[in-house]
């Protein structure tokens, strides 16, 4: 009996080629389902970069808004200096055409112009794009997003 059991074992060393054929087209199948979840990693990338440009303008407005405060700039206009930078404000917020100057983005990759940041490689850049407005007496500035041609 127990030579039996040992000589069967000693028969089956692998897989014959019909059985890694079936594992072949098996795998195949999952990878043709699941490739189109994958093809458009590139486009939800550029959103989220575009989506950390916003971040960083409300996280640079907020910083200057505090040094307004503390200097008193919560005019209809004014300005604080920021570094080696004289920040042009309204109403105690950056301008948006200063607010360029106190993010420091991939000139490459992202094009800024008066207040308007767009992703350059996107497949139409007006289209994934964040664009600052100015802040209003009493409210904070104002954010438009367009993420849909990313």
């Amino acid at each position: 009996m127990k030579y039996n059991i040992q000589k069967s074992f000693k028969k089956s060393k692998g897989f014959t080629l019909i059985e890694l054929i079936i594992v072949i087209i098996i795998l195949g199948i999952l990878a043709v389902t699941a490739a189109p979840k994958f093809i458009d990693v590139q486009a939800d990338a550029r959103k989220s970069v575009m989506q950390s440009v916003k971040a960083s303008l409300q996280s640079a407005s907020t910083m200057v808004h505090a040094k307004a405060l503390i200097a008193g700039q919560t005019a209809s206009s004014g300005s604080v200096s920021v570094g080696t930078s004289s920040i042009a404000l309204v109403y105690g917020y950056p301008s948006t055409a200063s607010i360029g100057s106190l993010v420091d983005l991939d000139s490459s990759a992202i094009s800024a112009a008066t207040g308007t940041f767009e992703h350059k490689t996107a497949t139409t850049p007006a289209n994934c794009s964040v664009k600052f407005v100015n802040a209003g007496d009493g409210t904070t500035p104002g954010y438009t997003e367009d993420y849909s041609k990313c």
